[in-house]
């Protein structure tokens, strides 16, 4: 039999630098189950010799819709527990600083100090809690004071906060560190305008379209920001591309939602005001005015969309660009690209292994846009939601195998 044609085997390698097997992947699982091994023993492959880890043999095979659909691999080891244990924990303000220092020749860690291991974040926690005292502080003061130029303050928090924390949160999912957070911001506003500009440019041919129409305008006019402003970053690293898909779709969203909380305010006050006018002349007619014209408290517009915001732009853009570094990853794997080269790689677009996850967000958005679910109210932005974050975690997975497979490459320990 060939060696390619040769099945799988795995060797349990020991602390003590002993070694047993080989073993079928059917003989580990059992082995795991009955505590002869333990999820952190060393496992190693006989057809690479790379370490794996144990946890992720319990779920060898198993796959779902969502990993027949995109091609991935599920989520490996993912423990929704230790995922946000250490937002639970103490953190020193050396900590804190820590996280944001990196991307430099001095501050980015080499590739075999990189962890493959799932990361737990927590900085955007503290980041969210903050955001949260800001809002209802400059909403307490506003209220009290009434004070007109207490009111873009106001704005600005209620609709940047919840996008910046979440940009922030891929950013620490960003385990390579290889990526400045000024560049994460940089993405953000500037690669915010952009997609928000060649979004418009589309529109603008065809000004009759209608809302459903905008997930497949607005998500290709994200992605293709976050490639323009990618520049030496299109390397093929799917953690990188799903960051700066990430930021352009926090910028995209605090963007939208501030035109969205603006429109709502010039709104209500001329209604508001119209209304108190004629009011002092026929109040059943005032009344009617505003019954009329459905007014609605910019504060409700910026909270409605602080709350699906996590669900919308930022995670449905962070996998498209996800997707397309994965598409990079393969062809240059193939050949197809240069590992060296930083030009926009035109061919993934049309690379089917991008095509079937890109897809996912534009669908999603679609229904997003729709009215079919609208008797679920916000329940239906929560479960489109967790599908796009589940496919995000997927790619996230996909991040951490990559560098794992550099590390087997270049003989690297895990």
């Amino acid at each position: 039999m060939p060696e390619s044609a040769a099945p799988e085997t795995y060797y349990v390698q020991h602390t003590n630098g002993e070694q047993d097997g080989p073993y079928t992947l059917q003989e580990l699982q059992e082995m795991l189950r009955s505590g002869i091994i333990a999820t952190d023993t060393e496992i190693r492959s006989s057809k690479c010799g790379c370490p794996l880890h144990v946890d992720e043999l319990l779920h060898h095979g198993q796959t779902g819709t969502i990993d027949e659909i995109t091609g991935l691999n599920g989520l490996g080891g993912f423990s929704l527990w230790h995922f946000f244990a250490d937002v639970f924990r103490h953190h020193s303000r050396e900590e804190v600083l820590d996280i944001f220092c990196c991307g430099t020749a001095g501050t980015t860690p080499p590739l075999h100090a990189v962890s493959s291991a799932w990361p737990s974040p927590w900085i955007f926690a503290r980041m969210l809690l903050g955001c949260i005292v800001l809002y209802f502080g400059f909403n307490w003061a506003c209220n009290t004071f009434q004070n007109p130029n207490l009111v873009p303050g106001l704005m600005f928090v209620g609709n940047f906060a919840i996008p910046f924390c979440v940009a922030v949160f891929f950013f620490e999912l960003n385990v390579r560190r290889e990526v400045p957070f000024l560049e994460v911001m940089r993405a953000m506003f500037y690669g915010g305008l952009m997609s928000l500009i060649f979004a418009l440019a589309l529109v603008a041919v065809s000004p009759n379209l209608l809302a459903w129409i905008a997930g497949p305008i607005e998500e290709p006019a994200k992605l293709m920001a976050a490639v323009l402003i990618a520049g030496s970053r299109r390397n093929g690293r799917i953690l990188t591309g799903l960051l700066l898909g990430a930021g352009v779709g926090a910028g995209f969203a605090a963007f939208e939602s501030s035109g969205y909380t603006f429109a709502e305010l010039v709104r209500f006050i001329s209604s508001s005001t119209a209304a108190e006018l004629i009011t002092s002349i026929n109040p059943a007619q005032g009344y009617a005015i505003a019954q009329n014209a459905s007014l609605i408290n910019p504060d409700a517009v910026m909270q409605v969309r602080a709350l699906i915001t996590p669900f919308g732009h930022i995670v449905w853009t962070a996998i498209t660009a996800g997707a397309y570094w994965l598409a990079m990853k393969h062809r240059i794997a193939e050949g197809l690209r240069d590992y060296n080269s930083t030009g926009i790689d035109w061919a993934a677009f049309a690379d089917a292994r991008f095509l079937r996850i890109a897809l996912i967000p534009v669908v999603l958005h679609l229904v997003w846009n729709t009215s079919w679910l609208a008797e679920f109210g916000l329940l239906r932005f929560l479960v489109l939601g967790l599908i796009a974050w589940a496919v995000a975690l997927r790619l996230v997975h996909a991040g951490l195998q990559q560098i794992r497979e550099e590390k087997c490459t270049r003989g690297l320990p895990l």
